[in-house]
């Protein structure tokens, strides 16, 4: 049984699966208020679903890029966890598993996560059956920036505002947005690959697991 943690963002995502199939999956978004919310919010998913701590085998925790505050806080709670029940820890990149749960396409993808002040961490994926692959480095723009790379065909996914979509929008002859609901970051996801992680015995070590920062995809001060 593995608990997932997602707080990239002021999205918060927590999923159970016990490799068969997902139990309980919770995503919200949090005015920032992670500390206080996560770990109840833990709590009450492992009630509802009738499990106790002590059935949990693993965690898996996103590891960004995202917000400096809520990576410290999701990777603090997920460590608590791994260590107090002595499990195993799997981090997985955040736009990894963003990019997962997109189908198929022939066109390439154009990924994003908010990091703060106005900016996202973003990157270019392509498709080669049976999953997406990164083509480009990460990079960390805002959003304007970010929308004048776009010179050809691309997919673009990730949480955005009404100003966000409006103005990757306007690159309509060669973008195409991904539907709101497909832009939620899906804990489930996280939980899966997490999961097939620590099957095929790739366990983070939990002392030195550490999250993607922003200073260090970009010269820009966090």
């Amino acid at each position: 049984m593995l608990v997932a943690i997602d707080t990239s963002s002021q999205w918060i995502g927590i999923a159970l699966y016990d490799g068969v199939q997902v139990l309980a999956e919770h995503n919200w978004r949090s005015q920032n208020y992670h500390t206080v919310e996560l770990v109840p919010a833990i709590a009450d998913m492992l009630a509802k679903c009738q499990v106790k701590p002590s059935q949990l085998t693993g965690v898996g925790v996103a590891l960004g890029p995202g917000s400096f505050t809520g990576l410290r806080i999701g990777l603090s709670a997920a460590k608590g966890l791994a260590l107090g029940r002595k499990i195993p820890i799997a981090g997985v990149p955040t736009l990894e598993f963003l990019v997962a749960a997109q189908p198929g396409l022939r066109k390439p993808m154009t990924a994003m996560v908010k990091v703060g002040r106005g900016r996202f961490a973003w990157a270019r994926f392509r498709y080669k059956n049976p999953s997406w692959g990164q083509i480009t480095e990460t990079q960390v723009d805002d959003v304007k920036t970010i929308a004048s790379t776009i010179t050809s065909a691309t997919y673009i996914v990730g949480e955005m505002n009404a100003e966000e979509r409006q103005i990757m929008g306007r690159k309509w002859k060669t973008a195409q947005l991904a539907p709101a609901s497909l832009c939620v970051r899906r804990a489930s996801v996280l939980a899966e690959l997490a999961w097939t992680k620590l099957q095929e015995g790739h366990a983070d070590d939990v002392v030195s697991l550490s999250p993607i920062y922003v200073h260090t995809l970009s010269n820009l001060p966090d």
